[in-house]
């Protein structure tokens, strides 16, 4: 009898308890402190333009080191990988504390911590397949998936509360604490690298020799051959774009949800962590919950494209909501007050935001599982990687651009013009012969889309 895949049989496994126990600990913290960091230099600039260009810096690692890292994944005992993340995000951590007030420093420590995640992610990412059965893996991802946004869900719920009752040094200091944790609890991690391919072994060798040369050569080679594999592979790059979309639209609302609440709203910038972050968690949670109950009969590409298209549509309705509510027009107040003051806004906020959750994960999961069963082990660290290239590289210009926009026209026309455009794309999915003839598309893009969109 075939043994039954569920929540509990996947963490019976003591290499994947290890990695959800890390993953947990790091990024509770890496959430609570971007977080943070976004409202503290809204705070100490008052600019759109300020918070794009943290976020810009935030990204810009992974442009730079992505593909590279991800070869380096791969090679790399992924213990050793994590333990030495997890001792320098403490230290980083730690040093914000005598560096908040400069803008400057607070954008170098920002690109440090994000060079670092660059690592982590793909580390991450590369090992569960390597550890868990691949009847597992949807569940194992829902897992992950689950927890990613639940430690979103407490770092960033929590980071207001702390902020206005303890200061920002408290989330320095807790933030330090429990990265320290992480690195002690990593020693019990279990030792996880996939076989190096004999390219990988040329790299270790010249790695080991110092040959500076030889290293460029061969990670370029090897950068080259990851590009050229996910190129031939249309579930690959159709889960990289839509993994690399949903990163951008997460920058342009960190851009735009200091301004849009204190400015359009009037409602503190520390409470989006009441009425927009921990019900977009909860929703998330709720939604992977189903997702690894349920997931693994779905048509993924079917369940992406109406997920998309349902985030289009809220997204337009918060674009249009503050013009043609009257609550909003006759606000009596000219500062933001706590969001207990305006229940019926707050409510509205606090549902809308539970269900761009339950949509979130479900392109998430689904198109992470696509990524993940389509590459080998010796490849996965670098398709990860690319992932991250990618994710970063569609944000670093549509973030930057929001906050100049934001600044000169405002957030609502930007959520609309957002909200059409995820709208477009979702339907795309879902009906594209409403975009394209069958005389426009190879027959193998319209294999992949469902060649019964074109039939009579």
């Amino acid at each position: 009898m075939a043994e039954r895949v569920s929540f509990t049989s996947v963490i019976r496994n003591r290499g994947f308890l290890n990695l959800w126990i890390n993953q947990i600990l790091v990024q509770l913290s890496y959430n609570a402190l971007n977080f943070t960091l976004i409202l503290w230099v809204f705070k100490l600039t008052g600019s759109n333009i300020a918070v794009a260009t943290l976020l810009f810096f935030i990204y810009l690692p992974a442009v730079i080191l992505g593909l590279f890292s991800g070869v380096l994944v791969d090679l790399i005992n992924k213990k050793k990988i994590i333990m030495l993340i997890d001792m320098m995000l403490c230290l980083l951590f730690l040093s914000l504390i005598l560096l908040k007030e400069f803008y400057p420093a607070i954008l170098v420590v920002a690109f440090l911590i994000n060079a670092l995640g660059q690592f982590y992610a793909p580390t991450e990412a590369s090992a569960v397949p390597m550890i868990v059965k691949r009847k597992q893996l949807i569940t194992a991802n829902s897992i992950i998936s689950t927890t990613l946004y639940t430690t979103f869900l407490v770092g960033f719920g929590l980071s207001g509360f702390l902020i206005n009752h303890f200061g920002i040094n408290f989330i320095f200091l807790l933030g330090g604490f429990i990265l320290f944790t992480a690195f002690g609890l990593s020693f019990l991690f279990p030792t996880i690298y996939a076989r190096p391919t004999r390219a990988g072994k040329k790299l270790i060798f010249a790695i080991l020799n110092k040959n500076y040369l030889q290293i460029k050569e061969v990670g370029l080679w090897e950068i080259l051959q990851t590009i050229r594999m996910i190129r031939g592979k249309l579930p690959l790059v159709t889960s990289i774009l839509i993994l690399g979309g949903v990163q951008m639209v997460v920058g342009v609302l960190a851009v735009l949800i200091p301004s849009f609440l204190e400015r359009v709203l009037h409602i503190r910038a520390t409470d989006a962590s009441y009425i927009m972050v921990i019900p977009v968690g909860v929703g998330i949670v709720l939604g992977g919950f189903i997702l690894g109950k349920f997931g693994h009969s779905i048509i993924r590409r079917v369940v992406v494209s109406k997920a998309i298209v349902f985030s289009g549509l809220l997204f337009m309705l918060v674009g249009i909501a503050p013009i043609v509510s009257p609550a909003i027009k006759y606000l009596p107040h000219s500062r933001p007050l706590s969001f207990i003051t305006q229940p019926p806004l707050s409510a509205v906020l606090i549902v809308g935001s539970f269900l761009m959750g339950v949509a979130m994960v479900s392109i998430l999961v689904p198109s992470q599982t696509v990524l993940q069963e389509n590459t080998s082990n010796q490849d996965r660290g670098k398709v990860f990687a690319t992932l991250g290239v990618a994710m970063a590289g569609l944000s670093l210009i549509p973030v930057l651009l929001t906050g100049i926009l934001a600044d000169v026209f405002g957030t609502n026309p930007i959520f609309l013009g957002l909200g059409i455009i995820i709208f477009l794309v979702g339907l795309f999915g879902l009906k594209p012969s409403l975009f394209f003839k069958k005389a426009h598309l190879s027959y193998h893009v319209r294999e992949f889309l469902g060649l019964g969109h074109w039939e009579n």
